[in-house]
């Protein structure tokens, strides 16, 4: 991709340089001369070199990376920030990703001590001025019980759309309800309060898969505050329809799935490269 004009002009001022004749012009094709042929080799050792020395000095520069440090809930699945992080290690393949899973609650304070660059979870509003943070998407609250439960009217379709109940009919019933260390922990007990829902029993546990098991067991079994996602999951969805999905608003209860990170942190460009392509790839 060189003209022939440029490429003898650059030669001759080459030979200039090194006062001594590179290419014999008196045979067709040109050949190199003892001198050209001696730089040539000059010039394929000098690549090699510069070859060795550079990966070399991307070994120094590895070890010396902080590893890229992300904090996921323990129960959350999401197959598109999945595909995106996969997506991100391919382009990097010296990078080291660590990837660290715990409640909201618990990433949120990893990310305010600095033991974790990205974090992803619901937040409390009061959360707000201490992290940046980004919706990836709202996601719908429902209170589900036993398809078969007397509380639910015989009219209820099953179309993945939620029935309003009055607030008295949840009264004096028993109620699954996840520990205080998660965030949806103080969103059901703030909701019913602000309905003025009294449950009769209450049966605290960690895990939402256990809870739905349990009311699928018995028409009769109680109600539980249930993330849209988790009806969706494998080995759910297939028993999706044996519930019911209810509602104490004219409109379903939401929160927010979101990135965050400490305001104000110096990140690592590796962070920082991360948090760009989530944006990109995921955040409403």
């Amino acid at each position: 991709m060189v003209s022939q004009p440029s490429l003898t002009q650059y030669l001759n001022r080459l030979e200039s340089e090194l006062d001594i004749k590179l290419i014999a012009r008196n045979f067709t094709p040109l050949r190199l001369t003892k001198a050209g042929m001696l730089y040539r080799d000059y010039l394929i050792k000098e690549k090699a070199l510069e070859t060795e020395f550079t990966e070399e000095l991307n070994v120094l520069k590895n070890e010396n990376r902080l590893p890229l440090r992300i904090g996921i809930p323990l129960q959350k699945r999401y197959e598109k920030l999945s595909s995106t992080l996969l997506e991100f290690c391919m382009d990097r393949p010296s990078l080291d990703v660590r990837v660290w899973e715990g409640t909201s609650a618990t990433i949120r304070e990893k990310i305010q001590t600095g033991e974790l660059d990205v974090g992803f979870g619901h937040l409390a509003e009061e959360t707000a001025e201490e992290l940046t943070a980004k919706t990836i998407r709202r996601e719908r609250i429902l209170i589900i019980c036993n398809r078969c439960n007397p509380i639910v009217p015989k009219e209820y379709a099953d179309n993945g759309s939620s029935w309003r109940i009055l607030p008295e009919n949840l009264n004096d019933q028993l109620f699954y309800q996840m520990s205080p260390e998660y965030y949806l922990c103080t969103l059901e007990l703030s909701h019913m309060a602000a309905h003025g829902v009294k449950p009769k029993h209450r049966i605290v546990m960690s895990n939402l898969s256990e809870i739905i098991k349990l009311i699928l067991d018995n028409p009769q079994s109680g109600f539980a505050y249930m993330p849209d996602y988790v009806l969706e999951e494998p080995g759910t969805s297939e028993v999706k329809d044996r519930l019911a999905l209810l509602r104490l608003d004219d409109e379903d209860y939401r929160w927010s799935y979101t990135m965050f990170r400490k305001k104000g942190r110096t990140q690592s460009k590796d962070a920082k490269d991360f948090w760009n392509l989530v944006v990109k790839n995921c955040c409403e």
